[in-house]
This record gives structure tokens, sequence and C-alpha cells, in this order.
């Protein structure tokens, strides 16, 4: 059987084959004070293929300085996903086609808005089975972070450097090439999982505590999805950091053999 999850707002977790994935995102201090809406969003889905079960989680944060934000980030998600199945129907298709496509499907989704209206942040982790082993697949533009913890070894992408905290965030619907995506790929030969974190909560969890924050992850797997949800949602929200005002979205996903 096979089961998705969508989200942009709740905890919710899809189940198979011994397979997780669950997340939460909650709007901001500083947006809830303003009376705005979260513009975080979020998804983690998986389909079927003739070589097995492919997993998608996604993150989107979209740009608080721009009025249609929420929509942009929204669209996000959306075409990440529509690029993520058109590019694995391409067995050896190179990365650059994805995020190239995922570019286009945005500006489709965003329309007639202006792009620039709607700018946000992409961070999406793709899971292609290979053989006897998996395919990870980490594509970010704009803030944000990813960790992926397979049997070789913990691999990291995204979070800002120094040097990014006093520069404009590049995204999607903002002035940018090609090349400002950045882009990983690893190999899985077993059980694996993913943590992708909005900018709201990357930039405080440094990468030693990482692994720390995997594993309280995934000692959640074995309560029930409503508390599962509640335990991730109130963390969000009592977020220990002075000045936690951004929004902040988190997703889990783990795998168990190919």
């Amino acid at each position: 059987m096979t089961v998705s999850m969508t989200s942009t707002s709740e905890g919710r977790v899809g189940r198979s084959l011994g397979d997780i994935a669950f997340g939460a995102s909650v709007a901001g201090p500083a947006h809830i004070a303003a009376g705005l809406p979260n513009q975080d969003a979020w998804a983690s889905s998986r389909w079927r293929t003739e070589g097995g079960t492919v997993h998608c989680a996604v993150v989107c944060d979209g740009l608080g300085s721009r009025p249609q934000a929420r929509e942009g980030a929204r669209a996000g998600v959306r075409a990440a996903k529509r690029a993520a199945r058109q590019w694995a129907r391409a067995p050896g298709a190179p990365t650059g086609l994805l995020v190239r496509l995922l570019e286009v499907l945005w500006r489709l989704e965003v329309a007639p808005l202006r792009p620039d209206d709607c700018a946000t942040t992409c961070l999406m982790v793709l899971a292609l089975p290979s053989g006897d082993e998996w395919r990870l697949v980490t594509v970010a533009l704009g803030d944000g972070l990813a960790a992926i913890e397979t049997p070789e070894g913990f691999r990291k992408l995204g979070g800002r450097t120094e040097e990014q905290f006093s520069n404009v965030t590049v995204a999607l619907g903002t002035p940018h090439h090609m090349d400002a995506w950045q882009i990983q790929e690893v190999k899985a030969t077993d059980q694996f999982r993913v943590l992708l974190l909005s900018d709201g909560i990357a930039d405080d969890v440094t990468e030693e505590n990482l692994p720390e924050f995997l594993r309280w992850l995934g000692d959640l797997e074995g309560r029930p999805a409503p508390a599962r949800g509640k335990a991730l949602r109130r963390t969000l929200r009592q977020w220990p950091v002075p000045g936690h005002s951004d929004d902040k979205t988190v997703v889990y996903l783990r795998v168990k053999g190919v």
C-alpha cells in the first residue's frame, strides 16, 4: 500500500513497510504578534515506481519581506513534489535538470502573481531506490538545513554561515544563477534518517547537536500520531532561544531498507 502525507502547518504521519515520516510547523512569535500567518510550508510523500518506493521531503520558507510569501512557500512545496516525480522517471538524469524543472514549475504555480512578491527558499531531499541501495539527493536554495544519517555516516547540507547573515537570502523569485543551488548526493546501503529544518530553527541547532536532535525525533516514533505532532509543535512553540521570532518547521523521515 502506498501512503502519502502533506501538510503546511500541522504534524501528520505516513507509515508503510516500517517507514515513517512526520513534521510540524508553527508561526513565529513576531508573526503571531503582527497577526500574520505562518509563512513556512512542508510536505512528505512517497510513491511507487518500477524500481521501488521513492520518498520525498521538502520545506519552503517564504521571505517575510514579500507580500505573498505564504503563497510562494506553498507553491514551492507543490512545485518540488511535481518536479521530483517527473525527474525520477528519467533514471540517470542530472540533478541540474531537477532544479531547473523545479524553478519553472514554481513560476507556473505562483502565476499570475509576481514571482518577486512570492519569493521563498526551498529545501528538498529525494530518496530513490537503486538496486540494493538508496540514492539520496538533496537540493537547497537559500537558508534552511538538511541532515542525513546513514550507516555510512552523517551528512549535512545548508545552514547559514556568518557571512550569510549579512547578505540577502537567495530564493525562488529573487535574481540568482542555477549554481546558487546547493546539491549533494549520498548513498545508503540500509536504514537512513532525514531531518529538514527551516531557518527559524536551523540557525539555533549546531552541527554537534544535530545527532541528538535526530535521536529525540526518533524517540517520538513510538507515540501515536496525534501525540507525536503535539509534542513536536509544543517544542517548537517553546523553543528556548532568545529572539526566536521566525516561523519554525521540522520534517523527519526514517526509511528501513530498500
